[in-house]
Order: structure tokens, then C-alpha cells, then sequence
């Protein structure tokens, strides 16, 4: 008959039930950690790097100098009279003066898709009693937009054109000075010049640094309340491949002589946090496939010390030494898939139920919001490859002493 070792081995399953469970469970409470645990911290993780790139330009042009860069024509005054205000003053500037000829000299470079020039620093809003220190960012709404997702984060109102004294702000900052749309507030640049403005549109990213401290103003008024002239101190850029930001921020240095940032090295602590968690769960994933070989591998040597009288007689009967091995070895097979589909199951309601238990929280330590956790696909396939090795590697030792065995010494025990 063809295939007879497979039957076999379905018939060896069937009459040790308990044995059959021990390895199936063994396999699947493996399964069930090695998914769920990785797909908690990853759907964080992934949230919040989503959301940080999302929220922010994936590289920020900045025209970079020496903070306390010796200005000789100030120290060479016999008048020591506000010497160190000036100094600083003067050295600590960061402006571009002409952001479009920057454009011109990155347009050539691959890989761009937008370029949004802004003016940015701290101010101060007041609503009534309330104050709050904020960034304040002036930009051109149309080509902010195509840069950072901003029109996708907003909750009420609107982001585009944005008059001379309209203001858009995050949930969180409308919540902490009571306002809404058509509400107006005060705001005091880092140069004591004010204003007054109406709020007409309010966004929530997701991210609480965000939500409770960053206002966008047409750059005109961010120009104007940051006592910055015509001039910008950044600009902004996105790129198709959000990975290959480093590269491209280099090019950009290399064409401009300015400070070229990407979003790698700003969050820089995330995706080493990441790294660190990968090499963790690698760790893990070693300890755990190790003790679900170890019980796979025991629970064969006690079937195959319980069976050898049929093994004996399965050999004297004409089967070779391949096809002894081949009931044992499909058998763990067998077992190992039923215990991959059993944790995957597990798994998910591990997910389900976590879920559940987060979704009376109202937000983590950095976001407002409980980013949804789904089952990552790439460890899930990880698991099944596992499950296939493990079980293959934990049945080949004991197979092979099953197919060593003496047919007469078997029979006659």
C-alpha cells in the first residue's frame, strides 16, 4: 500500500491520545507567546512611529551655526553694555533667507515628492485666565499639507487657507484652555510681539506632545510674531521611501551647506528601542522553541519504548529503516501543524482580550489614543516555520533509534 507509513503514524496518534495532546499543547503555548507578545509591542511601537512620521516632515533644513561663535566686532567695543545678549543674538540666528533658492537646489536631487518652508519657534496662548507655552509653526498651508498629514489629524474646522489671524490647534490644548472653532485667543511671540487670533480648526495627531503643545498660523503671522522678516528657519520635505531619508538628507547637505535632519536621527531612541526589542524576542523565541523540542523529543522516546514490539514486527514484515523513521517523523509534523493552528487561535484570543482590557484606558504615556493591536503577519509565518524545524529537528533522534531497533530483539521482549 502506498503511503502506509502515514497511516501508521494517524493510527499511533489516534490510540495515544494524551500523548498526542502533550505534544500539540507543548507546540501551540509556544505558538500563542511567540505571536501574541511581538504583536502587542509592535502594533505600539508601529503607532507611534507611524504617528511621529505622519506628524512631522521626514527631513527639516535648518540653517545651523556655532551657538556661541566669538563675534569679534562686538567684543572690540570699549562699551561691555549688554555684551553677552548681543553675542548670542547674533550667533544664535537660524534663518534662510531665500528658501526658494534652496528649492532650486534640491529639485534636482531623487527622491523628493514635497517641500513645505515654515518659521517656527516658542510663543505663549492665552484664552482668559488660561496660559500655555506652545511651538508655534507659520506655514504655507497648501504645501504644508502635501509634507505633513495635518488634513487626515483634523477633528473640526479646517487647515487650508489659513488667514492672517487664523490659528489651528490640537484637541488637546482646545480642552486645557476651553475653547472651539470661532473662539478666539491671544498669542505672544518669543519677542514679546501679540496678536489675536481665531481658532478655525482643531487637530488631534494621536500624539500627546503634539496635541497639547503645537499651533500652525499662516507664515506671514509666524514670520511676523517671531520678528523674522521675509526670512524662514526651516523647511520641510518628504520623500518617497521614508527609509532612504538619511541618504537623501546627506545629498541635500552635500547641495546646500545647511543642516539637513531626517526623522531617523530625530527619533533615533525608538528605532533603537525597537532593535533592542527584536533581540529580545529573538531570545525568547530561542527558550521557548527549545522547551517545546525538549517535550516533543521525551514523548517520543516513551512511545517509542512502548511501541517496539510493533516496530519489531513492522520490520520483519519488510519496512525499511526510511519508512520507520518517516511514521515518527510525519507524526511530529502532523501534531506540530494541529499545535500551530490551536496557537494561533490562542493567540488571537490573547489579542482579543487584551484589547479589550486597553480599551478602558484613556491613552498610553506619549499618545491620546489606544493604537488598534492586530496579529503581526511577519511572526505569525516566523511561528509556522519554527513549529516545522522544532518539530522535525525534536522527532529525528528518536526516529532513528525506532528505526535501529533489532526486529527479533523487539518481538521477543
Amino acid at each position: 500500500m502506498k503511503f502506509y507509513e502515514f497511516f501508521i503514524a494517524l493510527r499511533y496518534m489516534s490510540s495515544n491520545i494524551k500523548q498526542s495532546l502533550i505534544i500539540s499543547g507543548a507546540v501551540s503555548i509556544g505558538v500563542s507567546i511567540i505571536v501574541f507578545i511581538p504583536s502587542i509591542n509592535l502594533s505600539f511601537f508601529n503607532d507611534l512611529l507611524n504617528k511621529t512620521v505622519s506628524s512631522a516632515p521626514h527631513i527639516v533644513i535648518t540653517k545651523e551655526l556655532e551657538t556661541f561663535k566669538r563675534d569679534v566686532t562686538v567684543l572690540n567695543k570699549t562699551s561691555k553694555t549688554d555684551l553677552l545678549l548681543e553675542d548670542q543674538t547674533r550667533t544664535r540666528r537660524r534663518d534662510i533667507k531665500s528658501y526658494k533658492n534652496v528649492l532650486d537646489k534640491i529639485k534636482p536631487i531623487a527622491g523628493i515628492v514635497a517641500t513645505a518652508p515654515f518659521a517656527s519657534g516658542n510663543a505663549i496662548i492665552t484664552r482668559g485666565a488660561e496660559e500655555r507655552g506652545v511651538s508655534l509653526k507659520g506655514i504655507i498651508p497648501e504645501d504644508e499639507i502635501k509634507v505633513v498629514e495635518i488634513q487626515k489629524d483634523m477633528k473640526e474646522g479646517r487647515v487650508n487657507n489659513l488667514g492672517i489671524t487664523d490659528v489651528v490647534i490640537g484637541d488637546q490644548l482646545a480642552d486645557k484652555l476651553n475653547v472651539k472653532p470661532g473662539d478666539r485667543v491671544n498669542i505672544v511671540g518669543p519677542r514679546g510681539i501679540s496678536k489675536d487670533f481665531k481658532i478655525v480648526g482643531i487637530f488631534s495627531t494621536g500624539l500627546r506632545a503634539k496635541d497639547e503643545g503645537q499651533i500652525y498660523v499662516n507664515l506671514k503671522s509666524g514670520q511676523q510674531l517671531l520678528k523674522l522678516g521675509t526670512d524662514v528657519n526651516g523647511i520641510g520635505i518628504k520623500v518617497i521611501d521614508m527609509y532612504q531619508a538619511e541618504t537623501i538628507a546627506g545629498e541635500i547637505q552635500q547641495a546646500t551647506n545647511l543642516d539637513a535632519r531626517s526623522w531617523m536621527e530625530d527619533n533615533k531612541q525608538i528605532l533603537e528601542q525597537l532593535t533592542r526589542f527584536r533581540l529580545i524576542i529573538g531570545f525568547i523565541n530561542f527558550l521557548i522553541i527549545f522547551a517545546a523540542a525538549s517535550s516533543i523529543t521525551s514523548v517520543f522516546i516513551m512511545l517509542i519504548a512502548a511501541k517496539r514490539k510493533e516496530i519489531g514486527i513492522l520490520k520483519s514484515m519488510g519496512a525499511k529503516n526510511l519508512s520507520i523513521m518517516f511514521i515518527f517523523i510525519s507524526q511530529a509534523i502532523i501534531l506540530g501543524v494541529l499545535g500551530y493552528l490551536f496557537g494561533l487561535i490562542g493567540a488571537q484570543g490573547l489579542i482579543i482580550w487584551y484589547s479589550n482590557l486597553l480599551s478602558s484606558s484613556t491613552g498610553t504615556l506619549l499618545g491620546t489614543t489606544i493604537p488598534k493591536i492586530i496579529m503581526n503577519r511577519d511572526y505569525a509565518l516566523l511561528a509556522l516555520f519554527y513549529t516545522m524545524l522544532t518539530s522535525l529537528l525534536a522527532s529525528i533522534i528518536p526516529a532513528y533509534q525506532a528505526a535501529k531497533l533489532n526486529p527479533v530483539e523487539a518481538i521477543n521482549e
